[in-house]
């Protein structure tokens, strides 16, 4: 029987496209870039969408994971004050950013998990026009021409916001210093807090970490050029993608 198309083939394709568009000489072609987008931040900005943001397809089922129980903390109050033990306490450890920064770690994750929908709308429509696996380019383009272009304009916003989020790097230094918080009453609390959730914390904290050291050697300018290349340049493809299809 003809193996059908699952969500790891979509995110093994779209790794690949992302290392083809993300090629410094073509960059340089299709845009005019800021003078501080040199070859060494277009790699870095690379590395980080394939092993932070689409990771291999295991890798990424990992992430996943710890996002889910990262987010069971970020968004509900009473999980939250049971780590801190009230508002008063977390603003005095924490400064008068706490919430900002509890905001920035929330906005990541739905960033994060917002991509599901648009791996899941993708195998969708593969598998409905019969399409295997491993995917052509033209199959793969084929079927995000058939999404609606608000979905994936939303997927491309997603992107953009966590890329948003790494590069405010004052604020995810609290977040970081929130979440180290964390992990340290989880692990104090055994009895309460089972060791699956403390991992999955970590892991996804780890994610944020990258994104830290990464963005922090970079001085504003650059971190809002970085942003906007990335965006400007998802939009091209999406574009590009129309045009093709439209035209042929």
């Amino acid at each position: 029987m003809s193996e059908t198309t699952q969500d790891y083939h979509i995110i093994e394709k779209f790794r690949e496209m992302i290392l083809k568009r993300y090629e410094y000489a073509d960059l340089k072609n299709r845009f005019e870039l800021s003078d501080s987008i040199t070859e060494e931040v277009v790699a870095e900005v690379k590395n980080y969408f394939l092993t932070t943001i689409y990771p291999p397809a295991q890798e990424r089922k990992e992430l996943e994971d710890a996002f889910r129980d990262l987010a069971a903390y970020v968004k509900q109050p009473r999980k939250i004050w049971n780590l801190f033990g009230d508002m008063a306490r977390a603003i005095f450890k924490f400064g008068r950013h706490f919430m900002s920064a509890l905001k920035a770690g929330m906005d990541s994750l739905d960033s994060f998990m917002g991509a599901k929908d648009f791996e899941a709308a993708m195998t969708e429509i593969a598998n409905k026009n019969g399409m295997k696996p491993p995917m052509s380019d033209e199959d793969y383009e084929d079927a995000m021409y058939q999404l609606d272009r608000v979905k994936i304009e939303n997927f491309i916003k997603d992107v953009k916001s966590l890329f948003g989020a790494m590069v405010n790097t004052t604020l995810l230094k609290k977040t970081l210093d929130i979440l180290d918080h964390v992990t340290h009453t989880m692990e104090s609390k055994p009895h309460i807090f089972p060791q699956k959730e403390v991992e999955g914390i970590k892991l996804g904290r780890s994610l944020l970490e990258r994104g830290y050291n990464i963005f922090s050697k970079y001085d504003e300018a650059t971190k809002q050029a970085i942003v906007d290349f990335i965006y400007k340049n998802e939009m091209w493809y999406i574009d590009s993608v129309y045009k093709k299809k439209e035209n042929r």
